[in-house]
């Protein structure tokens, strides 16, 4: 059974997104763990979606943890 991991972002302009968009996808590369799938979409001007797929609810976990200090950064 596959575990997902579904984030909701809102963000304060348009750039924000922008500027989130270059930031993650440098850092998910070398920090998160490796997804069965992984889609980061935007839903509006100024708000995203991020869903990953991974194998186990461990990865999964371990996934919401490490996206975690990233929000923090």
């Amino acid at each position: 059974m596959a575990f997902e991991r579904v984030v909701n972002l809102e963000y304060k302009s348009a750039v924000d997104v922008e500027i989130y968009f270059k930031k993650w996808t440098n850092w998910a590369s070398h920090n998160m763990p490796e997804a069965v799938n992984r889609t980061n979409a935007r839903t509006g001007e100024n708000s995203t979606l991020l869903m990953a797929i991974f194998e186990t609810e461990e990865l999964t976990e371990k996934a919401r943890e490490m996206a975690d200090k990233f929000f923090k950064m």
